[in-house]
């Protein structure tokens, strides 16, 4: 001990500055450090979850994405076969009314020649 007094330290000082230093890393640990550690494994824990949450919105949202696809496929089929159908009722439609328009046609055809031979018959009588 007497070669740390040749070389000017102070025995006690040097023991209260260990003594110091120690209660001072004791009270930075009780008061600062493991606070700090708590707080930031709290945020880290609540991030975790957010993420966690964030994965099941995005699967949420990829899943209706997939049901309203499929769902507008579907639509769109049930819109192709209404449409086809349409076409085929407007071609019957359109056959029965040309059939419709050609016996009338006829009919009419049928009136006009029966009206002539009647006024051909009325002229042959006048003479």
């Amino acid at each position: 001990m007497f070669f740390l007094g040749s070389l000017g330290i102070d025995i006690k000082l040097l023991i209260a500055q260990i003594v110091n230093f120690g209660l001072l890393l004791w009270l930075l640990n009780i008061f600062l450090y493991k606070p700090i550690i708590k707080k930031i494994e709290k945020n880290e824990t609540e991030l975790k979850q957010k993420q966690k949450e964030e994965e099941k919105q995005e699967k949420i949202v990829v899943l209706e994405e997939q049901k309203n696809e499929k769902e507008i496929n579907e639509a769109k089929e049930k819109a192709q076969l209404i449409i086809k159908e349409a076409k085929q009722v407007a071609k019957k439609m359109k056959k029965r009314t040309q059939e419709e328009i050609e016996e009338e046609k006829q009919a009419v055809i049928k009136q006009i020649k029966s009206h002539l031979s009647k006024i051909k018959n009325a002229k042959k009588s006048k003479e």
